[in-house]
């Protein structure tokens, strides 16, 4: 729901935001798993959005006039249909306001008291406050096993995971985006017993690496409910909205009725908007709370104050420091994460935040300790430029420092070990290792001494080397990430990213596409070859015989490979949010082909290997059952299916329908 690296945090989101890439190559899979990152949008209007929201408060510190200014770029430049903000200054909403529309299509205006937006992420740190709040009473205890309170479950390194693992993302979980989002609200029903069913592999030790984990919030929830005997829900309104006031918020899913009313998503079209109920979170505590801009501007004040709201106090000030502490990071250089907040610097000004993105909303919630200032910003259209809005706010409120940072020409004599491509660790043993060809990074040095990054979807920046090994930005940086690191074949981002992997040269998204293509084109060459050739040679009235076996498991091993690609095709027509809210199945039938496809592979290679050994055993090219060129193509043949085989095991498409 955010956190991809998730651009500054979601429910891919988070944050890893999963996401917003169409693969190239025709990597079908790919293209569908990216309905879950984001939905992208089409060209729209963005001239009826006006500022339609309940009056300001003044300040002196905050310009309300510039606030909107900045929010109304945001919403031109992302298309949004509307939105929502709050500004915290000390004890106090500063500001707070509502613009364009809660529902296009009824005219119905955004109001910043009344108005519920799904928050995505950004309902994670409401969960840690919770855990904090049992590990003050105690009824938790951080260094626990969350086996301990689990009777009934059971979880992949649940007898070693502790609740500071799930607090900092470290559990050393891998990622998992299919199931995130369900189409209906019964496959959440037993939200508890899906998140046992679909917890991902456990692929690192616990407290090794911070990786982004929606999973991992999802299981810190169903701690909370099993620890209080009450439903997460219920727990989290009388322990945190009731006494902060947060009469709009809430988890539940579908959201009741007097919680109204509830922004819609919206999606551009070229006359406007067209307006779509939210999505349905499959993992609730990762990101299904719906809350109004002045909500998490109370959040905001409580956290700010040190867990004080006026005479309420949620949690003690020792335990909110502790939550903006730095707990965890990748290395010593890069920005880490404290507990359920990942923490950073933007203008010179150290940020505590968290983002959110659903289907179709994106939120922002940046808490500036050393000056008791926060901004909550959500829109309902997907694409919304939250890091550009950020930007704005620090310019605005703090002055932006703007480093002035020169190239380092003794980068040019290391470029050796930093140049190449790097690919997310996020996602290693399922079929979403393919996310990878999106999730990666590619590193150059120029020969002035800036290290060049580049990524789909992202762009490319320049980065100065600072000291060895570690990089700050020279333009404007991706959001979220303010430091690049590189160790070793290791790339290292801000939390909360995972860490990214140089590839060796085969593992390319270059070769691995050079690889599919040529050994596709090989393969499909028969349709072609093997006709012409035996009416060349034998006639159209012969051509049965022409068919011998090696050719025969060829062709058979082909037509199960096209049976595939149409399968898949026919399946992303009918349902193409299948890929990310489960399959149904037909495509797990239809992936199953790939198993048949390379038992048919290995057949066919073991032919044309029996050909061979025919053919050494008599010393003569004559025994085999064609000649010398025939052969040849025949084992050129061999060798493009083991290529295609390997590539389905190498982006673990062979256990995909299991």
């Amino acid at each position: 729901m955010n956190g991809r690296h998730r651009r500054f945090g979601s429910v891919r989101s988070p944050d890893r935001r999963t996401t917003r890439r169409a693969v190239r190559g025709g990597v079908v899979l790919l293209v569908c798993l990216s309905l879950l990152v984001a939905i992208v949008g089409q060209p729209a209007i963005a001239a009826d959005v006006a500022d339609m929201g309940a009056a300001s408060a003044e300040s002196e510190e905050v310009d309300p006039a510039a606030i909107d200014a900045l929010m109304t770029e945001a919403m031109e430049t992302g298309d949004a249909a509307g939105a929502t903000v709050a500004v915290v200054e000390g004890e106090e909403i500063v500001h707070a306001e509502g613009y364009g529309y809660a529902d296009y299509g009824a005219g119905e205006p955004v109001d910043p008291e009344e108005t519920s937006f799904m928050v995505g992420s950004v309902a994670k740190p409401i969960v840690w406050t919770a855990v904090m709040q049992g590990v003050e009473d105690g009824t938790l205890d951080l260094e626990e096993p969350v086996g301990t309170y689990l009777d009934g479950y059971a979880f992949e390194g649940d007898d070693e995971v502790t609740l500071e693992h799930l607090g900092t993302h470290t559990p050393g979980y891998e990622d998992r985006l299919t199931g995130l989002f369900v189409a209906d609200h019964d496959d959440v029903a037993d939200w508890e017993r899906k998140l046992e069913r679909e917890m991902p592999t456990q692929v690192r030790a616990p407290g090794e690496t911070v990786a982004y984990s929606n999973h991992g919030t999802g299981l810190a929830g169903l701690v909370l409910q099993e620890a209080h005997d009450e439903p997460f829900e219920t727990h989290l309104e009388a322990g945190i909205f009731e006494p902060l006031e947060m009469d709009g918020a809430t988890f539940h899913q579908p959201v009741p009725g007097d919680y109204e009313p509830i922004s819609k998503g919206h999606v551009p079209t070229d006359d406007g908007f067209e307006a779509t109920e939210p999505a349905v979170i499959g993992v609730p505590p990762a990101g299904s709370m719906s809350a109004t801009a002045t909500d998490m501007g109370n959040f905001a004040i409580a956290t700010l104050q040190g867990g004080a709201f006026g005479d309420e106090r949620i949690l003690e000030e020792a335990t909110v420091d502790a939550m903006t502490d730095e707990r965890a990071s990748n290395h010593p250089a890069v920005d880490g994460v404290g507990y359920g907040y990942m923490l950073g610097e933007r203008g010179g000004e150290t940020v505590v935040w968290h983002t959110g993105g659903t289907e179709h909303f994106g939120t922002l919630f940046a808490l500036f300790p050393e000056h008791d200032v926060a901004i909550f910003a959500s829109f309902n259209t997907a694409d919304a430029p939250i890091g550009d809005l950020l930007d704005g706010f620090v310019e605005e409120r703090f002055g932006w420092e703007e480093p002035t940072l020169e190239p380092e020409p003794s980068t040019v004599d290391r470029a050796d070990a930093y140049e190449g491509e790097y690919r997310s660790t996020a996602f290693q043993t399922s079929h979403e290792k393919l996310v990878g060809l999106a999730d990666r990074w590619t590193v150059s040095v120029t020969d002035e001494g800036y290290l060049e990054l580049s990524s789909p979807g992202v762009g490319t920046s320049r980065w100065v080397e600072v000291e060895p090994g570690v990089f700050e930005p020279v333009d404007d940086a991706p959001l979220g990430v303010t430091t690049v690191a590189i160790e070793g074949d290791r790339l290292y981002l801000d939390a909360p990213s995972a860490p990214y992997e140089r590839l060796a040269w085969y593992e390319t998204t270059t070769a691995q596409g050079a690889f599919a293509v040529g050994a596709l084109l090989v393969v499909l060459s028969t349709v072609l070859v093997w006709p012409a050739s035996a009416y060349r040679r034998r006639g159209w009235g012969r051509m049965r015989e022409h068919l011998v076996r090696p050719r025969l498991a060829v062709l058979v091993s082909l037509g199960l490979l096209l049976a595939f690609v149409l399968g898949l095709l026919a399946n992303a027509t009918a349902d193409p949010l299948q890929f990310a809210y489960g399959f149904s199945l037909a495509l797990r039938l239809t992936l199953g082909l790939l198993v048949v496809f390379a038992l048919a592979a290995a057949v066919a290679v073991t032919t044309v290997a029996l050909e061979w050994r025919e053919v050494f055993s008599a010393g003569s090219v004559e025994v085999a059952s064609t000649d010398r060129y025939g052969l040849a193509y025949l084992t050129v043949l061999a060798v493009a299916l083991v290529v295609l085989v390997w590539q389905a095991w190498y982006w673990n498409l062979l256990t995909a329908a299991f």
